[in-house]
C-alpha cells in the first residue's frame, strides 16, 4: 500500500496532466466525440504499474474504452430523443446514474474480469478499428446534418472534469492494494466512468444553452464517438506491448506520455476529416 504522501503526490501529478489534456482539448471541439475515451486514467495505470502486473492490467482495460463507448451513445440516444426544455436537465444527471449503474453491473460480471485473452488482443484491436470506422460512415451517409453551432456558448464543469478524475484515480491508486485485488483489477478500475459522464453533462444539463443548441452539439459528438473506442484501444495495445519489456518499462515515465502525443495526434486529424464529412 504507498504512503499518505506518495498517493498525494501520485493524485497531484496525474489530476495536472489531465487538466493540461481537457485544456488542449478544448482548443480542438471537433475532436469531442474523439475524447469521450482518451486514455489518460488508462496511461496512469501503466505509470504506476510494475512490470509483472502489466498484461492482467492490459486484458481487462482493453475492455473498457468498448464499454464506455457503448454507454455514451446510449446516453447520447436517449438524451437526443427524450429531451424535452422543462426536463432537459434532470434528464442529463438522471441518464448519468442509469449509465453509471449499469456500467457497474457489467464491469462486475467474471467473464468481464477474465479481460480479453492475450492471443487475442490484436483480432480484437482491429475488430473495433474496423466497427467504428464502419459505423462511422454509415452514421455520415444515412444521418441529417447537425445544426450549426458555431456560436454556441462552450460547455462548462471543465472544474467538474478535473475533480472526478482525481477521485477516479485515488481509486485507481488505493483500492487493488487495499483490498488485495488481482491486476485486472486496476484495469477495470482505470476505465472510470466518471469523466465520461462529466463530459457528456458539460453540455446536457447545461440550461444556459438552449435545448436545441444543446442537442446538436450532442448529434455532433455522435460523428466522432464510433471511433472513440479504437483510439483508446490502440493506445492500450500498442504501450502495453512495449511495457511487457522490462527495459522498456523501467523508462514507462516516457513511453506512455509519448503513446498519449501520439494517441492525441490521430485524434486531431482524424477530427479534422470528420469535420470535413459533416460539413454539408
Amino acid at each position: 500500500m504507498p504512503s499518505p504522501l506518495n498517493i498525494a503526490l501520485r493524485i497531484v501529478s496525474g489530476t495536472t496532466v489531465f487538466a493540461l489534456i481537457v485544456w488542449l482539448a478544448g482548443h480542438f471541439p471537433a475532436a469531442a466525440g474523439l475524447m469521450l475515451t482518451f486514455p489518460a486514467l488508462n496511461g496512469l495505470a501503466f505509470v504506476f504499474s510494475r512490470h509483472d502486473t502489466v498484461r492482467g492490467i492490459t486484458a481487462t482495460m482493453l475492455w473498457m474504452p468498448l464499454l464506455n463507448g457503448v454507454l455514451c451513445l446510449v446516453y447520447l440516444a436517449l438524451f437526443i430523443l427524450l429531451a424535452t426544455p422543462v426536463l432537459a436537465t434532470v434528464l442529463a444527471w438522471g441518464l448519468a446514474a442509469g449509465i453509471a449503474l449499469l456500467w457497474l453491473a457489467v464491469a462486475t460480471r467474471r467473464w468481464f474480469g477474465r479481460g480479453v485473452a492475450l492471443q487475442l488482443q490484436v483480432f480484437y484491436l482491429w475488430a473495433i478499428v474496423l466497427a467504428g470506422v464502419a459505423l462511422t460512415l454509415a452514421w455520415w451517409l444515412f444521418s441529417s446534418p447537425a445544426a450549426d453551432t458555431a456560436g454556441a456558448a462552450k460547455p462548462a464543469l471543465t472544474a467538474l472534469k478535473i475533480a472526478l478524475f482525481a477521485v477516479a484515480l485515488f481509486l485507481l491508486i488505493v483500492l487493488p492494494p487495499r483490498f488485495k485485488w488481482n491486476d485486472g483489477a486496476s484495469g477495470i478500475l482505470s476505465g472510470l466512468p466518471l469523466v465520461v459522464l462529466a463530459g457528456l453533462l458539460s453540455i446536457a444539463q447545461d440550461g444556459a444553452i438552449d435545448l436545441e443548441v444543446r442537442r446538436a452539439l450532442l448529434t455532433q459528438m455522435l460523428l466522432g464517438v464510433w471511433l472513440a473506442p479504437a483510439m483508446a484501444v490502440g493506445f492500450i495495445f500498442c504501450v502495453s506491448r512495449v511495457l511487457t519489456h522490462e527495459r522498456a518499462h523501467r523508462l514507462r515515465m516516457v513511453v506512455v506520455p509519448a503513446g498519449w502525443v501520439l494517441c492525441f495526434a490521430a485524434i486531431l486529424v482524424t477530427g479534422s476529416i470528420l469535420q470535413r464529412l459533416a460539413v454539408p
